[in-house]
């Protein structure tokens, strides 16, 4: 940690001076005695984040955390326009803007990658790192404001900044603030915390801010912020991880033949997520097969764990305390992630953690808690204890867990607690995987008890026709673009806000829809002439559907393009389920019949 000494004088030096001069009666000794007590007060606070951040666990490190850099694989982002930038140095992602979100889909690594970029910036000793976990605000009960916020973080970990003194230097702009896991902030405060966050930008935007977030509602409401991909690893990439891993040479070796040979390319969306790659060379001694579904694949991962115990220690089995059967096991862990997905919480103390267990209890099962999360914690791993606190190892266990706990539901149960938990936050429901693992698993119950109830929900105020009505209720923000390198010009849509249960419900329609890609194509380059003609359309111009909706020439066009078929697929799917319901009921008085 010899990098980290000395580098607080020096910043507040280059980028408070301008701003202390400024400040009258601030006397040249005051400002000698704030570098001074600034450099002791971050001095410790860096000390303390660089020895929690540097050391990571993982689904295979799970008893002893890692240095970060000796299994990190540097990812690549992708801008907007296609272009990609380096993650080797923090500045490849300053140089583009003072505020960034960085959004990746679950198990891409985004808080790893957010613990890389605060190591590398004090590497770099050009700013000071402030390493913000947003899931904290979920237990913040009472009024606050982000400034309060920081301070609190910095006293906890060791700094003695006077108030005071930390407004000075969040005025000169010497601050990169970390603000991991926006998507982990619940509903209820997600909009308190943006106003908060905007303000707090407003007033200091000298600052540096990048945000990580798995993709949320197309972060319209960040105005400002440029948002970053990132990239799944290439097969190359995938290689140079495996390698770094420690783990069963063996294995290693045999596995790393087989990601280079087929594996890879088979299974392209598993192999180039890092959680997944981790999985599958955790799971490859115990299936031959890499199942195709998600839920599979996790079912999988969650069998080895159980029965294994520790993937590293050559077949090592650790007794399980609880006594459970694999059955019971599994069922009282997936009452325990449901009832925690519900109420969003990823992260418990012990007390909640025993609370939490109590409630998920089957009846007359008796076991002992406390031996229930030693097992959870040290045998199977899927809980890891960090600091005084308990949580996931990964969020993805909790939510197969949680679709696996509807699937499980009477129709009528699955009907009121699925439609309970996308009332509750239609984002999380759309982009995390409970929904789609439950689809997948169940894929007839789930369009009758679920999509279909929404449906009805959602339509319960349609006065005019389905089209008109669903394409008001996604707000079309469409342009035309370039949207990969060497690609031809692609029609490209996101909604202005849109309904956030239509939202959920776009994501379901895929198999309903029948228009051929042709002749999407065909509409697709009718209606970009027609808007050069007559609106002086540029390429990559945004244009909102619901401001030229009166053009019928430009409403008819749109409709036979890939968009407007995809609207009008959603426009008819209420009744295509309830004809599938009546199939399926007469296709079961069959099965009776004969």
């Amino acid at each position: 940690m010899e990098f980290i000494s000395g580098c607080i004088k020096s910043i507040l030096e280059k980028y408070a001076d301008p701003t202390i001069e400024k400040i009258v009666g601030f006397t040249k000794s005051e400002w000698e005695k704030f570098k001074i007590d600034s450099d002791i007060a971050f001095m410790k606070y860096l000390k303390k984040s660089y020895e929690k951040y540097s050391k990571v666990k993982t689904i295979l490190y799970r008893t002893e955390p890692k240095y970060l850099y000796n299994f990190f694989e540097f990812p690549n982002l992708k801008k907007g326009n296609g272009d990609l930038i380096v993650s080797t140095d923090i500045n490849n992602l300053l140089d583009i803007s003072n505020f960034l979100i960085v959004q990746g889909t679950g198990g891409i690594g985004k808080s790893t990658f957010m613990k890389h970029l605060f190591i590398n910036e004090l590497e770099k000793k050009d700013l000071i790192p402030i390493f913000i976990e947003l899931k904290d605000l979920n237990d913040i009960d009472n009024e606050y404001n982000i400034s309060d916020f920081v301070f609190d973080k910095l006293y906890n970990l060791g700094s003695e900044i006077n108030k005071e003194y930390l407004e000075y230097a969040l005025q000169s702009g010497c601050f990169l603030f970390l603000l991991d896991g926006y998507d982990e902030v619940i509903s209820d405060k997600k909009n308190s915390f943006l106003k908060k966050l905007t303000d707090f930008c407003d007033r200091y935007s000298n600052n540096y801010f990048i945000i990580s977030s798995r993709p949320y509602s197309e972060f319209v409401e960040f105005q400002r912020f440029t948002i970053l991909t990132l990239c799944p690893l290439s097969k190359n990439q995938a290689l140079s991880l495996i390698n770094k891993i420690e783990f069963d040479m063996n294995i290693k070796e045999r596995f790393s033949k087989s990601l280079d040979e087929s594996l890879y390319n088979n299974h392209r969306s598993f192999a180039s997520n890092p959680l997944l790659l981790n999985i599958m060379l955790l799971t490859y001694d115990n299936y031959a097969e890499i199942p195709e579904k998600l839920h599979l694949f996790y079912a999988n991962a969650f069998d080895t764990l159980y029965s294994k115990h520790d993937a590293t220690k050559g077949g090592y089995k650790r007794e399980l305390k609880s006594k459970l059967s694999f059955d019971s096991f599994k069922k009282v862990f997936s009452n325990f992630c449901f009832i925690t997905y519900f109420q969003g919480k990823m992260e418990f103390s012990y007390d909640d953690l025993v609370a939490f267990m109590k409630k998920s209890k089957i009846n007359n099962l008796e076991f002992d808690i406390d031996a229930m999360i030693d097992d959870l914690i040290n045998s199977v791993c899927v809980i890891c204890k960090d600091g005084l606190n308990y949580r996931f190892t990964h969020r993805s266990f909790q939510e197969y867990f949680t679709a696996v706990f509807l699937k499980e539901l009477s129709d009528e149960s699955l009907k009121k607690m699925g439609l309970e938990l996308i009332k509750k936050d239609p984002y999380r429901a759309t982009d995390d995987s409970v929904f789609s693992m439950l689809y997948d698993m169940s894929e007839e119950r789930t369009e009758q008890n679920i999509i279909l109830p929404l449906l009805e929900l959602i339509e319960r105020d349609c006065q005019t026709d389905k089209y008109d009505f669903y394409f008001t209720k996604i707000e079309p923000i469409f342009e035309f673009d370039f949207f990969e390198p060497d690609s031809n010009v692609q029609l490209g849509i996101r909604s202005k806000t849109g309904d956030e249960y239509v939202q959920f419900i776009k994501k379901y329609v895929l198999k309903y829809r029948r228009t051929n890609n042709h002749d999407t194509d065909i509409y697709e380059n009718k209606l970009l002439k027609y808007l050069e003609v007559n609106m002086d359309y540029k390429i990559s111009d945004e244009l909102n559907g619901i401001e030229i909706l009166d053009d019928k020439e430009f409403y008819e066009l749109f409709k036979r393009t890939w968009v407007g078929d995809l609207i009008n697929t959603v426009a008819n799917l209420r009744d295509t389920l309830i004809r599938e319901k009546k199939k399926y009921e007469l296709n079961l008085n069959d099965l009776i019949l004969y």
